[in-house]
């Protein structure tokens, strides 16, 4: 009895195991290529921090007692804030320099 012989009667269902093995392989592969696109763009997606109650001093300020006016928020570094000044509004932005008195400078705009 030849190889040849031997081997056809079982080619058909060795190829349509190997073919199946093939697609299951593409089918994990495609699902698992999804999921990393799907996880790259979760963690691309901008997170804002978590909000702190902060302190600043209003760089350029005088107040009744004849030191800088402070000014408290939860807005992040960055933001610019309205506040009043000799009767006329006034901006300033929010910044994350530290002061030595343990605040955050807001500079004027």
């Amino acid at each position: 009895m030849s190889l040849i012989t031997a081997v056809l009667p079982v080619l058909p269902g060795l190829l349509s195991t190997a073919a199946a093995g093939i697609a299951l392989a593409g089918t994990a592969l495609a699902g698992l290529r999804g999921w990393h696109a799907a996880q790259l763009a979760a963690s691309t997606a901008p997170v804002e921090p978590p909000r702190r109650l902060r302190d600043y001093t209003l760089l350029r300020t005088t107040g009744p007692d004849g030191r800088p006016v402070q000014y408290t928020t939860t807005r992040p570094p960055g933001s610019v804030i309205t506040h009043p000044l000799d009767g006329r509004p006034r901006d300033f932005e929010l910044t994350d320099l530290p002061l030595g008195d343990g605040t955050y400078a807001a500079e004027p705009l």
